[in-house]
């Protein structure tokens, strides 16, 4: 039994570290990404597609 238990720490601890490791890594790929994105990205709207507000029908 304590074999059992020993080897299941063993494999918890293991489990734990690539878990934290591989977290931080996709943390980092992800704000790569969103700095990346966010320096080529223009936004051209057309006049026809202002902001004005919608009309709205009269509800019967």
């Amino acid at each position: 039994m304590l074999t059992f238990l020993s080897i299941l720490a063993v494999l918890l601890v293991i489990n734990v570290l690539l878990l934290v490791f591989s977290v931080n890594g996709a943390m980092g790929n992800v704000k790569k990404r969103f700095r990346r994105i966010s320096e080529n990205t223009v936004i051209k709207l057309p006049p026809s597609a202002g902001y004005s507000e919608p009309k709205y029908k009269k509800a019967v």
